[in-house]
């Protein structure tokens, strides 16, 4: 989905279950963006952990991502942890996430996705 979306999956491979990343990968891959999913989560949710677990990680703070404000919370629950209609969805989110120009004017679910400041 990442890839049609237009940008670069640097965690998994087509193919793959998901999995548990660890801190060390992000570090060393040093992302452009960050979007999380934790499978089951919803943005709120998301964001709550985010703000308790990661906001003030000094080298979560040191990735590019974070300094250029670009991490963004979607509701995995609803449109990635399961293959369902709302697949195509989750597609769209991705790609406004990622190329927000390009997608500007694309309308997707209210709160399907948030961006972290």
């Amino acid at each position: 989905m990442i890839q049609i979306a237009g940008g670069i999956n640097m965690i998994s491979k087509i193919g793959e279950h998901s999995r548990r990343l660890d801190f060390q990968e992000i570090i060393e891959d040093e992302p452009d963006i960050i979007i999380m999913m934790p499978c089951g989560f919803d943005t709120k949710r998301t964001i709550f952990e985010y703000n308790n677990i990661l906001k003030e990680n000094q080298k979560w703070n040191s990735l590019k991502a974070v300094k250029n404000n670009q991490i963004f919370a979607v509701d995995a629950n609803s449109f990635f942890s399961k293959p369902n209609i709302r697949t195509i969805d989750g597609l769209e989110i991705l790609a406004k996430i990622i190329q927000p120009d390009k997608f500007e004017t694309l309308k997707v679910a209210e709160g399907s996705f948030s961006h972290i400041k």
